[in-house]
């Protein structure tokens, strides 16, 4: 019979032996399975940072969303504050422009009869041109008959008065008192 120390002798190197190769193969495969998952730390590593960085760029489009619609929301106020004056001006140029029409239309009004004295006043203008010179032919006439009454006036009482000075000056100062 074999004694239990020396059987355990025995079957403690086999046990060791398998023991060793199940290890060697667990290592083995343990190796086996680090690689790949180091690998895939790997790759998530690089996923994480991908995604904290699309993370931070959403965070930065989102930022530029809310200035921009900040923005938007001012100019949208602006315009619609500028709107009112817009159309208070929309609405005077339209007055304006009805209140040209009728001025437009009051003279049009007004030149129909402003042709017409004008038509009239060179009608007048040619006739007075017309009159002028018979009329200074007739000054002319005048001016010539007056100085020949003027001479013959003079030729004529000149020695009437010098006959009769006393009673030329007596009846001239009765009538002129």
């Amino acid at each position: 019979m074999v004694l239990p120390c020396h059987a355990l002798h025995t079957t403690l190197p086999t046990l060791h032996f398998t023991l060793h190769t199940l290890h060697s193969t667990l290592y083995t495969t343990h190796f086996t399975l680090h690689t790949p998952h180091s690998t895939l730390y790997t790759f998530h590593s690089l996923l994480y940072t991908l995604h904290s960085s699309l993370h931070t760029l959403h965070f930065k489009l989102h930022t530029l969303h809310s200035t921009l619609y900040t923005l938007h929301s001012t100019l949208y106020t602006l315009h619609s504050a500028l709107y009112i004056p817009h159309f208070a001006l929309y609405t005077l140029h339209s007055s304006l422009q009805t209140l040209h029409f009728i001025l437009y239309t009051l003279h049009s009004t007004l030149h129909t009869p402003h042709s017409t004295l004008y038509t009239l006043r060179s009608t007048l203008y040619t006739l007075h041109s017309a009159l002028y010179i018979p009329h200074l032919a007739l000054y002319t006439l005048h001016s010539s008959l007056q100085t020949l009454h003027f001479t013959l006036h003079t030729t004529l009482h000149t020695p009437h008065f010098a006959l009769h000075p006393l009673v030329h000056s007596t009846v001239y100062s009765a009538l002129v008192r």
